[in-house]
């Protein structure tokens, strides 16, 4: 019997008969993950149950979480994902800094705060403008390389788990 049949009873009298069945997958991610997204996936997720999702720390390790998972799913583009852990990092070191979540201060102005008040170091600062950086203005076409992408899911994670 090859793979794609199955054997279903043909009738009351114990008969079997075979069933074609096809398979469609569509692949929506065309390449292997250098880090184990399912591993790291599951991790903040049992972190996020232990320690609670009301921190600013947790709120960001959801939104990174999803942006994980929508990654490792193929479900978000890469700019997407960018913008996602720009934004959560953003809306994290607002709280952190006592200033309103509806701040309208972005990466630029915030992530120098960040120093000056000791959460960031200069080069976590430094590395979360170039992570910035690769937010595209309205209609920009360069595109963001998959390595960048990874490195900033695992960068953003990282650093907010060392507050949290």
């Amino acid at each position: 019997m090859r793979a794609d049949e199955i054997t279903a009873p043909f009738s009351s009298s114990g008969g079997e008969r075979k069933i074609m069945k096809h398979f469609v997958v569509k692949d929506r991610c065309s390449y292997t993950m250098p880090f184990d997204a399912q591993a790291l996936f599951a991790n903040l997720t049992e972190k996020e149950r232990i320690k609670g999702h009301h921190s600013p720390e947790g709120q960001a390790i959801r939104v990174l979480s999803r942006a994980l998972n929508g990654w490792s799913s193929g479900s978000l583009s890469r700019r997407d994902v960018v913008v996602l852990c720009d934004q959560a990092v953003e809306d994290w070191l607002n709280v952190r800094l006592m200033r309103s979540p509806w701040s309208s201060r972005s990466m630029p102005v915030v992530a120098p705060l960040a120093v000056a008040n000791r959460i960031l170091t200069q080069s976590e600062a430094d590395r979360l403008l170039s992570l910035h950086s690769l937010r595209a203005p309205a209609g920009a076409t360069a595109e963001v390389s998959r390595d960048e992408v990874e490195a900033a899911l695992e960068f953003c994670i990282e650093l907010i788990d060392k507050h949290w």
